[in-house]
């Protein structure tokens, strides 16, 4: 589950993905990394996870992760957008609280996701050989 601190007045989002693992299923699982409501030909995504160089974002249609903290989380950095005299906390909430809602149904089955690739990628490597 993602959380959410503030530093001052800076936004820092963490995933509990690590960035890399989420740069893995990017590169093998792309759709997997995003969310979408409905079903058949009715299914419209409605939130997706990105990765970036920088200090990424958020908003209501997704998140872009650019950094990692020192487990190696994926982490967004902003600065909010309180008004002097505005609850902080309160401010954030209404800010990204929909996305985070989001992020937090997508890292669910995102484990999932890491674990089929692992084993995809083990079977892979047990038919080749190296010879000579």
């Amino acid at each position: 589950m993602a959380n959410i601190k503030i530093v001052g007045r800076a936004v820092v989002i963490t995933s509990s993905m690590k960035l890399e693992d989420l740069k893995t299923i990017k590169k093998y699982r792309q759709k997997d990394l995003t969310l979408y409501e409905g079903e058949g030909q009715e299914k419209v995504p409605v939130f997706a996870i990105g990765v970036v160089p920088g200090f990424g974002n958020i908003n209501k249609y997704g998140v872009e992760f650019g950094h990692a903290n020192s487990d190696g989380l994926a982490q967004v950095t902003m600065a909010s957008h309180v008004k002097d005299g505005e609850d902080i906390k309160t401010a954030v909430a209404e800010e990204v609280g929909t996305a985070i809602l989001q992020l937090n149904k997508l890292e669910e089955k995102l484990p999932d996701v890491l674990h089929e690739i692992e084993a995809e990628k083990a079977s892979i490597m047990a038919n080749i050989s190296v010879e000579g």
